[in-house]
């Protein structure tokens, strides 16, 4: 069981998510991201969304093959687990890899929705909506558009629950 979060840049996902994320288990809960510059913020709004003093965060960087979080020993005592940024996984791994890769990194996105689908751990994956702008008019960018909207189908598809944020403001889609 997932939700599937979905949004524009800064509308409000990853909020949501961490919220969502707390309410589908008991802590502690695991935060799972690609690391970027500014990570010392994540850690600060992670400690804003405790619901009682005992609550805790785990935090743990995408390792380059992330079904590999959903494994027993990763998840043992985890309450629930958000895996945020997925947007910025895919490009990371679009960098290290030419075009004819594209197939296998959506064939592992598709294992990826599967083993959330049947995790008993609830999940929540946050990914930008990358299909409301124009098309880039350079290959590298829309390359990034095609497989990050291909993998965003795959994810959605399996997700039990799915949210589309505007302003802050989530919106069901299922």
């Amino acid at each position: 069981m997932f939700t599937f979060v979905t949004g524009g840049l800064r509308s409000g996902k990853s909020e949501y998510a961490l919220r969502r994320t707390s309410e589908l288990g008991p802590p502690p809960w695991l935060y799972v991201a690609p690391k970027i510059e500014g990570d010392d913020e994540i850690k600060a709004r992670l400690a804003n969304h405790r619901r009682d003093q005992e609550a805790t965060w785990r935090l743990l960087e995408a390792p380059e093959h992330l079904a590999s979080v959903l494994e027993p020993p990763t998840l043992d005592g985890v309450g629930s687990l958000l895996i945020d940024r997925f947007t910025i996984w895919i490009s990371n791994r679009l960098a290290r890899a030419d075009h004819s890769a594209d197939r296998a990194l959506l064939d592992e996105v598709e294992r990826l929705a599967d083993r959330l689908y049947r995790s008993t751990t609830p999940a929540v994956v946050v990914t930008t909506e990358v299909g409301l702008g124009f098309l880039p008019a350079n290959v590298p960018d829309r390359r990034l558009v095609d497989v990050v909207g291909m993998a965003n189908q795959i994810l959605s598809d399996r997700a039990t629950t799915a949210a589309f944020l505007v302003s802050g403001i989530p919106m069901r889609l299922r």
